[in-house]
């Protein structure tokens, strides 16, 4: 068995990459892909008990901009663990700062930060002092460490389209998402920016807006995203880059679709066509 991993980003589009895991034994009926990276190992969203017959491909929207290395634990029918893949290494090295709701990847905007952004950093740890009857001093009562809180990410969008992207990340009139953003910062931004982990997923309920140019006409706006570390929504929820909508909308027939193809996981992979039934 084999597990690769390919840069499949587009010019100017968000870092990605595509997990192909081939060569499976007939045992393996289900796989989990892990990623790590900056010291953190954490599941590949999307590919958390996948089923798989022979081999699978799955796309990481996550992949930080620092090196990463991917391995995939592999799982007979009745859920027992039979082993691991060899691990695989990648480093995209992309720049800027990339924001998306993991519900939505394909709305990922690249976003340029105010000077204001990301001053300070508090993790801070719930508790109280309780002052027992009797006692001179006081008992620390306290929970675990919490992640990151109160971090603030402003944006300067200096167009409505870039401003309404930002905004969709919370969901729409039509479009009903959960408050968490992804974040993923570039090897460009040194400092304090390599005290947050890559990716970031921030739970924020409001995205507040500063008006800088549009009442005089203009588009420019500041957009306020401040939240608090948050666990990543439905980490098991794959999204596809290609769907069956776009390969359908592309051949005409079922005998040009076979044509094209010589298996299953070749047409899964022809990532052109991702987009083609939204006539992107």
């Amino acid at each position: 068995m084999t597990l690769t991993i390919t840069d499949i980003t587009e010019s100017g589009g968000a870092p990605r990459v595509e997990v192909l895991l081939t060569g499976l034994d007939a045992g393996v009926a289900s796989v989990t892909a892990y990623r790590f990276s900056r010291g953190i190992e954490e599941p590949v969203s999307g590919v958390i008990n996948a089923p798989v017959a022979g081999a699978g491909n799955w796309i990481d929207y996550e992949v930080p901009a620092q090196a990463a290395t991917y391995k995939v634990e592999l799982f007979d029918a009745a859920g027992e663990s039979v082993g691991f893949t060899e691990p695989t290494s990648i480093e995209l090295g992309y720049t800027g700062v990339w924001m998306h709701s993991p519900f939505a990847p394909s709305g990922a905007v690249r976003v340029s930060l105010t000077p204001e952004a990301v001053r300070r950093l508090s993790r801070p740890v719930p508790g109280a002092i309780v002052r027992p009857k009797g006692r001179r001093v006081g008992v620390m009562v306290s929970s675990p460490r919490q992640g990151l809180r109160d971090v603030v990410f402003s944006v300067h969008c200096t167009d409505l389209d870039s401003a309404d992207r930002i905004q969709a990340f919370l969901g729409d009139e039509t479009t009903r998402l959960p408050p968490v953003i992804c974040i993923r910062v570039g090897v460009d931004y040194p400092g304090i920016f390599r005290r947050i982990r890559s990716p970031l997923f921030l739970g924020v309920l409001d995205i507040p807006e500063d008006d800088v140019s549009l009442r005089y006409g203009g588009e420019r706006t500041l957009q306020h995203i401040i939240g608090d570390e948050a666990a990543r929504p439905a980490p098991g929820l794959f999204i596809p880059l290609l769907r069956r909508m776009d390969v359908d909308a592309y051949y005409a027939s079922r005998g040009e679709f076979d044509d094209a193809y010589l298996t299953r996981l070749d047409a899964n992979r022809d990532y052109s066509l991702a987009g083609f039934a939204d006539g992107t």
